[in-house]
């Protein structure tokens, strides 16, 4: 399978500098950025890894911690590949996180007015028809297919916890006061505890990465309706960054949009139930 990708950041309308960061890191040709290539990508080993961060802490140390894990995250991927199998993989993507929580609590350390600091993470490594996604934070990776829009992650924050022992329904979070405060960052303790998920992905999903910028002011079925709109990762990422600020942009907005290419040699279930595992402390 192949497969296109996009990713995009804004400012938002309230905030001074951007916290936000991302990484599209393609191991087989050893590229990073979103310099398109004269085809669509392709899925088989070692891989592509692609992360948005959201960055905290305030006086100019959210950008940091943000720009650092994706740093961080680059540099052990690209150390350990060529990755061979799925469990490489896991292993190596739980290494960058332990490896950035470490590189920015020490910098922290050095700079004490930069204490606090930390970020959140959600990345994805497509690695043949699995994608595994490591999550810290509140950033979010969903899966659409067909006409439907699935959260693979689970918020690692007081409203991710209510909801996953049962206290509260999803729909009630909005209504919930601290849902923005955090269980888990990349940064601020001396461990961090990441989810993992693995997902078998098909010829047209749409896999999106976003922080939390586009999911506060915007529902999932306002997300779900973009994405219907816009097959195409460049057009579908402008449109939900667009509509995040028209919606009053109070935050940073940063997504990435990963498409499975249609093959038409492939006979798939359009509405097969989505097959994922999800490991860690709220799993």
């Amino acid at each position: 399978m192949k497969f296109d990708v996009f990713a995009r950041t804004e400012i938002g309308c309230a905030r001074e500098r951007n916290e936000d960061a991302f990484l599209v890191l393609d191991l087989e040709h050893g590229s990073s950025g979103l310099v398109p290539p004269t085809e669509h990508r392709s899925m088989r080993p070692p891989g592509t890894v692609v992360a948005v961060c959201d960055g905290m802490g305030g006086a100019a140390a959210g950008d940091i911690a943000s720009k650092m894990a994706v740093h961080e995250l680059e540099t052990v991927m690209r150390r350990r590949s060529p990755l061979i199998d799925v469990g490489m993989v896991e292993r190596t993507m739980l290494e960058a996180v332990t490896s950035a929580n470490q590189r920015i609590a020490q910098f922290a350390r050095q700079y004490p007015d930069k204490r606090g600091m930390g970020t959140t993470m959600t990345a994805a490594a497509v690695f043949g028809p699995d994608v595994i996604i490591v999550q810290v934070g509140d950033s979010r990776a969903y899966i659409k297919r067909a006409g439907l829009l699935q959260q693979l992650t689970v918020d690692q924050n007081v409203v991710g916890q209510m909801i996953a022992s049962g206290q509260i329904r999803p729909e009630e979070a909005r209504h919930v006061r601290q849902r923005n405060v955090l269980l888990e960052a990349i940064g601020v303790q001396e461990r961090v505890g990441p989810d993992l998920i693995r997902v078998r992905v098909q010829p047209g999903d749409v896999l999106l990465l976003c922080t939390d910028g586009l999911t506060g002011p915007l529902e999932d079925q306002r997300i779900l309706s973009l994405m219907m709109q816009h097959d195409d990762p460049i057009r579908c990422c402008r449109a939900l960054t667009e509509a995040a600020c028209a919606a009053g942009g109070p935050d940073n907005v940063t997504v990435a949009a990963i498409r499975i290419a249609i093959d038409p040699v492939m006979v798939i279930n359009p509405h097969a139930t989505v097959a994922f595992e999800r490991r860690g402390a709220l799993a």
